[in-house]
């Protein structure tokens, strides 16, 4: 793998603080996060210490952020995984993570949805390595660009497009996993400004199919209609898993190729005709909201009394993990 050459990160830090900061929302959720290290995220209680059930086929594992630890039949693979107190060194977490690694005694599979720093975390990485050696870390071509030289198997794939008919970007089957890249409505980059200038690459969503079941992880998207109804149209969904913050306005649907919003959220479900969903990406992280928790308050809201909504849709508290699927 190409090494990425971090010379040039001093520089690029301080471009993209200059820029940032001339944001009051910004530089408010900043100083929050600077205060926050002070202090120590909040305890989980009843975490799960055992998170493999013989009794089950398909089960979700929120451990906080945009982390989902997924048990499909056999296999256990890890979404995004952020098991460190910070994002970046800047943002400190406001709860633990959900599960300890020392618990999770299996791992067939990673996933790295793309380069930002808290789906991309380095120290977790670190400590993954030194339990799970070899296993296959799957990512978005240009990601290997910032990657450490890690002893896992590594496994770039082909992102899509945002062209119709072009979603796809390619499918391998890795693990007895037949995996899938999907196009994200989203950013690249790792610092803020090469994402915005320079760099327009490293950032997917994935489809997982195994034995029958169908799993979508969108990594950090926004909303498009002809995307997910043809996502919708192609595959027969199981569980999605899709973000929900962060948002400052939040009633809206998304911000246009960041990220998709409660409401954005309701309508990718519709769309993907998904047999269930579980909200991601808030509650972890002090950002944009004025409390972390609103996301989900929105969407609750939103949900109301709807029993369609109210059947499909599993909102976690980081630790759970909900069966999607039991065993006959």
């Amino acid at each position: 793998m190409k090494k990425f050459t971090y010379k040039y990160c001093p520089l690029i830090f301080l471009l993209t603080m200059f820029f940032l900061l001339n944001s009051c929302r910004t530089f408010h959720d900043l100083s929050v996060n600077a205060g926050m290290n002070f202090s120590e995220p909040k305890k989980i209680l009843n975490k799960i210490t055992n998170p493999v059930n013989k009794g089950v086929r398909l089960s979700a594992l929120w451990v906080g952020h945009a982390t989902v630890l997924l048990q499909m039949d056999d296999k256990q693979i890890l979404f995004d995984p952020f098991f460190t107190q910070t994002s970046g060194g800047i943002q400190r977490r406001l709860y633990e993570p959900g599960i300890e690694l020392k618990n999770i005694n299996k791992c067939d599979l990673i996933f790295i949805s793309h380069s930002h720093f808290d789906h991309l975390n380095f120290g977790t990485l670190s400590l993954l390595e030194d339990k799970f050696a070899g296993t296959p870390l799957i990512f978005p071509e240009g990601v290997e660009e910032y990657l450490p030289d890690y002893n896992f198997d590594l496994r770039k794939m082909k992102m899509g497009n945002r062209i119709p008919g072009k979603y796809i970007g390619e499918t391998k089957t890795i693990s007895g996993i037949k995996i899938t890249t999907v196009y994200a409505f989203h950013w690249g980059g790792r610092y803020g400004l090469d994402g915005l200038l320079w760099r327009q690459d490293a950032y997917t969503g994935y489809i997982l199919e195994y034995n029958g079941m169908t799993v979508y992880f969108s990594g950090d998207t926004a909303y498009d209609e002809k995307f997910y109804k043809e996502l919708g149209n192609k595959f027969k969904i199981d569980l999605a898993l899709i973000p929900i913050g962060p948002c400052s306005e939040c009633n809206k649907i998304d911000k246009p190729d960041r990220h998709v919003y409660p409401k954005g959220a309701l309508m990718i479900l519709n769309d993907l005709k998904a047999k269930f969903m579980i909200p991601v990406h808030y509650g972890t992280l002090y950002e944009l909201s004025e409390d972390p928790e609103e996301p989900r308050y929105v969407l609750q809201e939103m949900i109301g009394s709807d029993k369609n909504y109210l059947s499909k849709i599993r909102i976690l508290k980081i630790g759970d993990q909900s069966v999607i699927i039991q065993k006959e």
